[in-house]
């Protein structure tokens, strides 16, 4: 056994021997619990900042070993509890009378190691009898606090802070891994993208299957990061990476686009593929996240595009809204002919909606699938930017994202935006 699990096993038996037996243990805790308790009530917590303050004060004059941990500084996401500058902040205090046996992030019930629990206890009883004290210093019968309980005390809280402050790192961490897997698997879809403008034909062709799959990567992951943040009646299901493609496809047949995507020109990868006609059932997992997989009566995303909208990129050539070409792209894929004079930030696609217009031939759908075309590349690019933005900080934020009112805000525009498309455009029934 640890020795200050030993000495703080000693300390709640009141017993200067070895441990007691398990019964004995049992009841020790059961009465710090109604310790714990009663500290918690009203009457109790409003003289805990003026106790603390008053123990304080006896440590700082006199010399009574290490108080604060070296974790207040190693783990800077928990620095707002020591920025009043205390050396016994009354909130980390309060921490410890309120400490279950577990905490819940996002969603996850993590549990605390047992050792967190014997040593809160230990830090609770140490606290009795000082409190006792400082009512007697109150009264005038004391004058200062005894060195042998303020020792006692001080050893507690050293050993009690730094294991809580270990454990719920740990716990931030494990509750951060889907948000740092997200991240870690964006990084090589932009890589990717950034391959493909300096390489020719066909070479950028291969790359576009390359980045194709860093797609469907990062979207499955992007899926257990929404499943642990978001109610299930808030987020989609399954994402669809094909989704991304036709909604570029449909922007790049209108021939102007107002700003640059992560995605842009990704609707050109080589042999991906899309249902020819209604299936009895809904799809598989493996069904729709294959997207290059050789499927009978398999068609073409321009073909598919063509018979959902009624829109091609034949079409858009002969209407001038596309210039043909035979070049960084597909044979006969046809090259956005973009307006120097608009802007180049991703986020400007949805406020910039009214520039792309179908043709005067485009059915109902089509006009549709312009704007919601434009709001999810749009969500999908703040979306991207907001994780590049919390790659430098995992160490510094609050774990519990589900509770960041800004961070769901973007997570649940791109759900919203990504749910209505699919529903429009990648549902086997609105097939025509």
């Amino acid at each position: 056994m640890a020795p200050v699990l030993q000495a703080a096993g000693n300390t709640m038996m009141g017993s200067s021997g070895g441990m007691r037996g398990p019964p004995n243990m049992a009841s020790a805790t059961i009465g710090v619990r109604s310790l714990r308790e009663d500290y918690c009530k009203p009457s109790s917590r409003s003289d805990i900042p003026r106790n603390l303050k008053a123990i304080e004060e006896e440590m700082r004059a006199g010399n009574f070993g290490r108080i604060a941990s070296d974790e207040r500084e190693a783990y800077p996401r928990f620095s707002y509890l020591f920025q009043g500058g205390e050396l016994l902040p009354p909130a980390v205090f309060m921490q410890a009378l309120e400490l279950t046996n577990f905490e819940h992030i996002n969603g996850q019930q993590l549990q605390f190691d047992p050792e967190i629990l014997v040593l809160r206890d230990n830090l609770v009883v140490t606290y009795k009898p000082l409190v006792a004290k400082i009512r007697q210093m109150q009264a005038r019968e004391v004058s200062e606090l005894p060195d042998a309980l303020l020792r006692k005390f001080a050893k507690a809280w050293f050993a009690w802070e730094s294991a809580w402050l270990r454990n719920r790192e740990v716990h931030a961490v494990e509750a951060l891994q889907p948000l740092a897997k997200a991240i870690l698997s964006l990084e090589p879809l932009l890589n990717s993208a950034k391959k493909e403008r300096l390489l020719p034909w066909p070479r950028v062709q291969h790359q576009k299957a390359v980045t194709l799959k860093c797609l469907e990567g990062f979207v499955s992951s992007f899926g257990e990061l929404a499943a642990c943040v978001l109610p299930s009646m808030k987020r989609e299901m399954h994402h669809d990476p094909r989704l991304l493609l036709l909604m570029d496809h449909v922007l790049s047949l209108q021939g102007q686009k107002p700003a640059e995507s992560v995605l842009d020109g990704l609707s050109a990868a080589p042999d991906v593929t899309f249902p020819e006609h209604k299936t009895p059932g809904p799809q598989t997992g493996n069904q729709s996240q294959t997207l290059t997989k050789e499927t009978p009566g398999a068609m073409s995303l321009d073909m598919y595009a063509f018979k959902l909208l009624g829109s091609s990129v034949g079409d858009a050539v002969a209407s001038g809204r596309l210039t043909a070409i035979t070049g960084n792209g597909q044979a006969g894929r046809a090259k956005l002919v973009q307006d120097p004079g608009l802007s180049t930030t991703a986020a400007s696609l949805a406020e910039h909606q009214h520039l792309l217009v179908p043709g005067a031939k485009d059915g109902e759908l089509a006009h549709k699938a312009v704007a919601h075309a434009a709001e999810l590349l749009a969500a999908f690019e703040n979306l991207k930017d907001l994780l590049l933005s919390l790659k430098s900080t995992l160490e510094h934020i609050d774990p519990s994202l589900d509770r960041d009112e800004a961070f769901v805000a973007i997570l649940q525009r791109f759900e919203r935006a990504f749910r209505k498309a699919k529903k429009l455009f990648l549902e086997p029934d609105n097939l025509a």
